[in-house]
């Protein structure tokens, strides 16, 4: 073999493994994005799950509400009002 033949197919092996290392370097990178993507999809169902729970609890509140005992509960209980002839002690922890 000659000198130049012999340096072209050292070259050509040199640029074959190169492109075979950024080939691989290339699937693992997507894989561990996949990895990454699947975690990430995993936890928005578990918050999307959490977050229609509490919407769920908050509709219902919102329908307990419409009625005047409701009304009175919201009353008492949020703007610590009390009725005409009642007195609120309020007792700290």
């Amino acid at each position: 073999m000659t000198k130049p033949r012999l340096l072209k197919e050292l070259f050509l092996i040199a640029i074959t493994c190169f492109a075979i290392f950024q080939a691989v370097k290339s699937i693992y990178g997507s894989l561990d994005r996949q990895v990454f993507l699947l975690g990430q999809a995993q936890a928005l169902k578990e918050t999307e799950k959490q977050a229609l729970e509490i919407n769920k609890d908050l509709c219902d509140g919102l329908n307990s509400y419409h009625s005047p005992a409701g009304i009175e509960r919201l009353a008492r209980e949020r703007l610590n009002l009390v009725g005409k002839d009642e007195i609120m002690i309020r007792i700290g922890k």
